[in-house]
C-alpha cells in the first residue's frame, strides 16, 4: 500500500512536470512571436524616412513618415509649417496697410523700431499681453498681437485689402434698395439700386455698408443685409481717380454756371449806375488755413483705427485725412498714394501744421499723417491702435519718409 501510494505520488508529480512545461513552452512560442513581430516592425521602420520636430515651449511634435496617406501628409505638412528649423513658431503678418510696425517694447507708445511686409513671414519669438515679439527678415521687435495669423491665406487676404476694394451686388429682392446719405435708416435716401447692380464696399459702419455705384462711383449707404460679395475686387486708384475726375466735372460745370449768371447779371444791369465797389473780402492766411486742419483732427484723437474707416466711428490713415480735409473744404483722393499727387509739395524743411507727410517702403507709400508742427504727425496708425500723435523724427520714420504736400 505504501508503494502504490509512492508510485501515484510519482505519476502526478509526472503530470504536473509535463503541465508545466507545455505551459512554459506555449509563453516561449509567445514570447518568440512578439519578438519576431518587433523584429518585423522595425524593419518596415527603418524602411521610411521619419522626420519629427519638438518644440519645448508649444509640446508641438509631428512625426512624417514617407508612406503616409495623402491625408496625413497634409496634416504633417500643416504641423511642420507651423514650426521653422530653429524651432519657434511661424506666422505670416495681417493688415490691410502697406506694412505694420514693430516697437522696441510691447507697447505702441514705444519707439517704432522697423516694420514689416503684408504677408511677410516671422518667427515667434515671445508672447506677452495684447503683443508678439517677433522677428522678420530684416527686422525684429513687438508687434500687436492682431496683426500676426497662422493662416497665410488669411494674410494674404488681408494684404489685398491695401489697395484693392471688393465688389458686391445688390440683394433688393425685387422691390429695390435705398443709398443713404448717412449710415442711419432716417438719414434722406439720395437713389435707389435694383438687384443684381454691382457696387463697390469701401467699408463698415455699424449695421451699414459704405458703397460705391454708378459710373462715376457716386458714395452712399446701405443696409449691410442686401449685398452679396462676388469674390472680385477693384484697386482703389482706379475708383479714386474716377471720383476726382466727377468732382472735376461737377465743378467746371459749377464754374460755368456761375459765370453764366454772373453775365445775365452784368447784361441787366444800367448802363448809367456806377460800378459798385467791391466789398473787401478776407481769406485766411496759409498758417491759420493749415492750423484749421489740424484743429480739426485733434477732435479725433482716441477714435479706433478701422479699416477702410472714413468717418468719426473709424478711420484708417487716409480715411482720417481725407474726412479732415472735406471738413475744411478741401477735396482730397482716398488712398494714401493717391492723397501724394494732390497739393503742393513741400520739403521737409518746410513743413507747416496743416500739411500731409508720407512714409513708404519697398511696395511704395503705405502711410500719410497730418503734421501738427514741432517734429509730430496725428494719423491713425493701424488695427488695435486709435488715433494719436506721433513723432516723425524716430529713425524709423526718417528712414521711411517720403515727402509731404500742402492742401489747403
Amino acid at each position: 500500500m505504501k508503494n502504490f501510494k509512492h508510485s501515484l505520488v510519482a505519476v502526478i508529480a509526472v503530470v504536473m512536470i509535463s503541465s508545466l512545461a507545455a505551459v512554459q513552452g506555449a509563453e516561449l512560442t509567445d514570447i518568440r512571436a512578439e519578438r519576431n513581430n518587433k523584429l518585423r516592425a522595425a524593419a518596415e521602420v527603418q524602411s521610411m524616412t521619419i522626420t519629427e520636430k519638438s518644440v519645448s515651449d508649444t509640446g508641438v511634435k509631428a512625426a512624417a513618415l514617407t508612406n503616409n496617406t495623402a491625408e496625413e501628409a497634409q496634416a504633417v505638412a500643416a504641423i511642420e509649417n507651423s514650426v521653422d528649423a530653429s524651432g519657434y513658431r511661424l506666422g505670416y503678418v495681417e493688415t490691410t496697410q502697406g506694412g505694420a510696425e514693430l516697437y522696441a517694447m510691447p507697447s505702441a507708445d514705444s519707439e517704432v523700431v522697423g516694420t514689416l511686409e503684408p504677408c511677410e513671414q516671422v518667427e515667434v519669438l515671445e508672447t506677452t499681453e495684447g503683443y508678439y515679439k517677433v522677428s522678420g527678415e530684416n527686422a525684429e521687435g513687438y508687434i500687436i498681437s492682431d496683426c500676426i495669423t497662422e493662416d497665410k491665406d488669411e494674410a494674404e487676404y488681408a494684404a489685398m485689402q491695401y489697395d484693392h476694394y471688393k465688389l458686391a451686388k445688390i440683394l433688393s429682392f425685387g422691390s429695390g434698395v435705398n443709398v443713404r446719405s448717412e449710415a442711419s435708416e432716417s438719414s434722406d435716401a439720395i437713389t435707389q439700386l435694383e438687384d443684381e447692380t454691382d457696387v463697390v464696399v469701401l467699408g463698415g459702419e455699424g449695421d451699414f455698408i459704405k458703397i460705391a455705384y454708378g459710373s462715376d462711383y457716386d458714395e452712399g449707404y446701405v443696409i449691410n443685409t442686401v449685398i452679396d460679395f462676388t469674390g472680385d475686387w477693384v484697386e482703389k486708384s482706379e475708383v479714386a481717380e474716377t471720383q476726382q475726375a466727377a468732382a472735376e466735372r461737377a465743378a467746371a460745370a459749377a464754374r460755368a454756371e456761375e459765370m453764366a449768371q454772373r453775365n445775365s447779371a452784368a447784361v441787366g444791369a444800367s448802363a448809367t449806375e456806377a460800378p459798385a465797389t467791391a466789398a473787401p473780402t478776407s481769406t485766411p492766411s496759409s498758417s491759420s488755413g493749415g492750423q484749421a486742419i489740424v484743429d480739426t483732427a485733434m477732435q479725433y484723437l482716441g477714435v479706433p483705427y478701422v479699416w477702410g474707416g472714413t468717418s468719426p466711428s473709424g478711420f484708417d490713415c487716409s480715411g482720417l485725412v481725407q474726412y479732415v480735409c472735406r471738413q475744411n473744404g478741401i477735396s482730397v483722393n482716398r488712398v494714401a498714394a493717391d492723397q501724394r499727387n494732390n497739393g503742393t509739395y513741400v520739403s521737409r524743411e518746410n513743413l507747416q501744421p496743416g500739411d500731409l507727410v508720407f512714409f513708404a517702403n519697398g511696395g511704395g507709400i503705405h502711410h500719410v499723417g497730418i503734421y501738427v508742427g514741432d517734429g509730430n504727425m496725428i494719423h491713425a496708425p493701424q488695427t488695435g491702435d486709435v488715433v494719436k500723435i506721433s513723432s516723425i523724427e524716430t529713425s524709423y520714420r526718417i528712414n521711411q519718409y517720403a515727402g509731404a504736400v500742402r492742401v489747403w
